[in-house]
């Protein structure tokens, strides 16, 4: 299992990932092609923001 960071956090890929908008998260991969874990995660988390207009898991996370 390949552990990604963001927001000062590390957490495994594979549980953000099942977390992400998979419309994103496709059109994200086929822009890049084949990358790294880290890199797809840092353009989708740009992506998301555009899309939806706040952070990912943005209101999952504060508290």
């Amino acid at each position: 299992m390949v552990d990604i960071t963001f927001n000062g956090m590390t957490m495994e890929f594979d549980i953000v990932s099942g977390l992400m908008d998979a419309d994103i998260r496709l059109a994200v991969m086929r822009e890049l092609g084949e990358c790294a874990e880290q890199e797809l995660l840092d353009a989708y988390l740009k992506a998301h923001e555009e899309k939806h207009g706040s952070k990912f898991l943005q209101s999952v996370l504060c508290y």
